[in-house]
């Protein structure tokens, strides 16, 4: 099967295309584990009957004493070594199962960025509010530009007329700049300093309103 027809990422393509390969000329799932005592075997169709089991495939058997040459295990008891007999055909078992279905996720995400980065590319505008915790709100956009200038964008202060347009820690009219200078981003450095800018203006927001509620009480008291 086509990297294209399984649709994975192009960068993983081929490692992933290897593993989908892999996995489709392994013996049919699901696989089991059976624990016999002094050992324990991953098998294919595993199923308990009164007399032990039975399966369609033994796939792999683990010793009771396996070569260990892991320092942290080298006072390990039996028992420790048993459990970790289980852990390990455990995982293999579950990796018939696993890797089909961690590939489809791997596909079904793809195709998701695939949509979304379709949905993207029609957007023109985004909207990025100016949040301040003494009340009030704005908004910052965050903008693509028009014609030749249709792949860069460009934070602005999100009016209709009169725009401005923020450059380096500065607000420059975008009649006095022109466009050559205001779309300077790609779309994800637009938003993420747009984010900024919007902490900054909230925060100058606020300032703004404590100095007339200060104001205002100094006026007040001294009228009583």
């Amino acid at each position: 099967m086509s990297n294209d027809a399984m649709n994975y990422p192009a960068e993983h393509a081929d490692y992933l295309a290897e593993v989908h390969e892999r996995e489709a000329a392994a013996t049919e799932g699901p696989w089991g584990v059976y624990n016999q005592g002094t050992m324990v075997e991953v098998v294919a169709g595993l199923e308990e009957n009164s007399t032990g089991y039975r399966c369609r495939r033994q796939i792999a058997r683990l010793d009771e004493e396996p070569i260990d040459n892991i320092r942290d295990h080298a006072g390990w008891s039996a028992e420790e070594d048993y459990e970790q007999l289980r852990h390990d055909a455990s995982f293999a078992a579950g990796s018939r199962t696993d890797v089909p279905r961690l590939l489809g996720i791997i596909r079904e995400t793809h195709e998701r960025a695939q949509t979304l980065a379709g949905h993207l590319a029609l957007v023109r505008e985004f909207r990025i509010p100016v949040r301040s915790t003494l009340g009030g709100y704005a908004e910052l956009t965050v903008e693509r530009g028009p014609g030749p200038f249709d792949g860069r964008w460009a934070i602005t202060d999100g009016a209709t007329h009169s725009k401005k347009v923020w450059i380096r820690g500065t607000w420059y009219w975008l009649s006095a700049i022109g466009p050559d200078l205001a779309y300077r981003y790609t779309m994800a450095e637009a938003i993420a300093e747009a984010e900024e800018v919007a902490a900054l203006e909230g925060t100058a927001q606020d300032d703004h309103v404590r100095t007339i509620r200060n104001e205002q009480g100094a006026a007040t008291g001294g009228t009583r």
